[in-house]
Formats: structure tokens, sequence, C-alpha cells
């Protein structure tokens, strides 16, 4: 996967939260919690790329990450419902 793809896909979880009354921090919390790994504190200005890693790193096919996304996706429809 190029960076390339993985900013494409990074894109593609902010615009959904955004579109689905989410916002950035739940995208990172998101992540977080698939990984099992603490939440990054929001207050810092950036996330460790480390999470960004491993999180595509987990996904690599489209098809897995197309899943993934989808579940995100809906709990933000459940959650603002």
């Amino acid at each position: 996967m190029t960076a390339k793809d993985e900013y494409e896909r990074m894109g593609k979880f902010i615009y959904g939260a955004c579109r689905h009354g989410g916002n950035v921090a739940d995208v990172h919390n998101w992540m977080a919690d698939d990984l099992g790994v603490a939440r990054p504190d929001m207050s810092e200005d950036t996330v460790p790329a480390g999470l960004y890693t491993a999180f595509f790193s987990k996904y690599v096919s489209d098809d897995e990450f197309q899943a993934n996304f989808e579940r995100f996706v809906e709990t933000l429809k459940a959650r603002n419902a």
C-alpha cells in the first residue's frame, strides 16, 4: 500500500465521520479501539503515526478495509439516531 492509498483511506474515514455526525476524534478512537490500544490524547495536535500505520497494516485488503469502514459508519449512525 502506498502513502497515497493510506491518505485516501484516512480521508474516507474522516469524510464518513463528518457526514454521519462524527469528527476526527471519533476516527482516532475507532482505530485505537479496533487495535486494542490506548486512545490518543486529543488535547495534542498530532496523533501518533503508529496508530495509522498499525490500522492500515491490519486492513490491507480493500474488502477488509471497506467492511471495517462500514461498521464505523453504522456505529456513528446508531449513536446519532
